[in-house]
């Protein structure tokens, strides 16, 4: 917990009106699952969870991010099926999943 603004937390980017624009935490030693609440960030164009002991599922509320150029969430323990709605991530240049545990196939609208 701090009172520091959100710029300069480790591994967070802000615009110059304050909002989170990226998320680098890659080998953060991060445990828990993906909070759905960033779903709500809806500046966010960089979101790195790589590396990390993160498991569940993939919150279907990213597929909110619209302006999401990159989403690396490869090397963790997430498991369930991807998301259908990822495929409202029509700005997606990267998309990092692997050594997880996810099932199902990839949702069409991820597919080009």
């Amino acid at each position: 917990m701090t009172d520091h603004p959100l710029g300069e937390w480790n591994g967070v980017t802000t615009d110059d009106s304050g909002r989170v624009t990226r998320i680098d935490l890659k080998e953060n030693i991060l445990t828990g699952s993906i909070p759905p609440e960033l779903g709500n960030l809806l500046n966010l164009n960089y979101l790195n969870l790589a590396f990390n002991n993160l498991n569940g599922e993939i919150p279907s509320e990213l597929g909110n991010l619209l302006d999401l150029n990159y989403l690396i969430l490869a090397d963790n323990d997430l498991d369930g099926e991807i998301p259908a709605e990822l495929g409202n991530l029509l700005n997606l240049k990267r998309l990092r999943l692997e050594h997880n545990t996810l099932t199902g196939s990839v949702p069409p609208d991820l597919v080009t």
